[in-house]
């Protein structure tokens, strides 16, 4: 990968993390920073050892990551409690290494026993089998549809060097999001106990990395060679999904016995639902029950 390939993927991975993060190199030039970061001041080209106090340095392992090729973690404790800094190299690039921290930008909500404290009120199904079902429903798929537009307008604004413009848009498109999340839940698009949903969608996004692969490998194969790169960086990503939703499941998933039941996988985009019969509508991409086959 050229430098510029790999500083498109850090961004498209890091960009709307809530920490600072920054590819540097073994000299601590800055090569490139995420928006928290930029918040910050912090930008390509001075030195991360530039920054603050000498002394907040001095448990730097970047020349560790570099010299081992392996990623590194230290703890200290900052302004909210304990943090952690990391710095992870960059294989296809020796000399560089992904720093951030976490516990440093703001205070994370404590955990216990897998679940956060909170007094959130329950909303879920509230206006399900009501008058007002429909509406809100709809409402929620014109959120969707608004998170994609404003991501697409966004992407048009930053080719033609509008990044103020962009980032605008992607801030209104992550807040349609979470619009759209609160209409679906009111209405009960998605089940409360989420976590048999959850692990179906995990093994969508396992065989999501195949598909958008021979997809990219079309695109390429037409002359598209700037979007076939992006969309193999896609195609890992949704691999990544799955990595993680794996991980929360084992984490915090309780533990149940389905060994009794079906499996029927949708044909299109490889969710898999356990039960006696398919689901009415695919959550992850709303095929009918007709487009699922069952796992034998």
């Amino acid at each position: 990968m050229s430098n510029e390939d790999i500083i498109r993927a850090f961004q498209l991975m890091w960009d709307n993390f809530p920490e600072a993060v920054m590819i540097t190199q073994k000299s601590r030039e800055i090569v490139a920073v995420n928006k928290k970061a930029a918040e910050f001041g912090l930008k390509a080209g001075i030195k991360c050892s530039s920054i603050d106090k000498p002394e907040n340095h001095k448990g730097c392992l970047c020349n560790a990551a570099v010299d081992t090729g392996e990623a590194q973690i230290c703890t200290y404790e900052g302004e909210f409690g304990k943090a952690y800094g990391y710095w992870i190299p960059i294989p296809e690039k020796p000399e560089w290494v992904i720093h951030f921290g976490v516990g440093y930008a703001f205070e994370y909500k404590k955990i216990s026993r897998g679940k956060a404290e909170t007094n959130m009120e329950s909303i879920h199904a509230l206006a399900k089998g009501t008058e007002l079902e429909p509406t809100l429903a709809a409402l929620a798929q014109g959120e969707a549809n608004g998170v994609m537009m404003y991501y697409a307008l966004a992407r048009l604004a930053k080719e033609q060097g509008l990044d103020e413009v962009a980032q605008t848009l992607i801030e209104s498109a992550n807040q349609e999001a979470v619009h759209s999340g609160f209409y679906a839940t009111l209405v009960g698009k998605y089940p409360k106990d989420f976590w048999a949903l959850l692990a179906g969608i995990a093994k969508a996004e396992y065989s999501g990395k195949a598909k958008v692969k021979a997809l990219a490998d079309a695109v390429r194969a037409a002359g598209l060679t700037a979007a076939a790169d992006e969309m193999e960086i896609f195609a890992e990503q949704e691999w990544h999904h799955g990595v993680v939703i794996d991980e929360l499941m084992k984490k915090f998933a309780p533990k149940t016995s389905t060994s009794a039941q079906k499996t029927f996988v949708c044909s299109v985009c490889g969710y898999e639902h356990v039960g006696d019969v398919p689901p009415e509508i695919c959550p992850v991409c709303g095929q009918p029950a007709t487009a699922f086959k069952e796992k034998l």
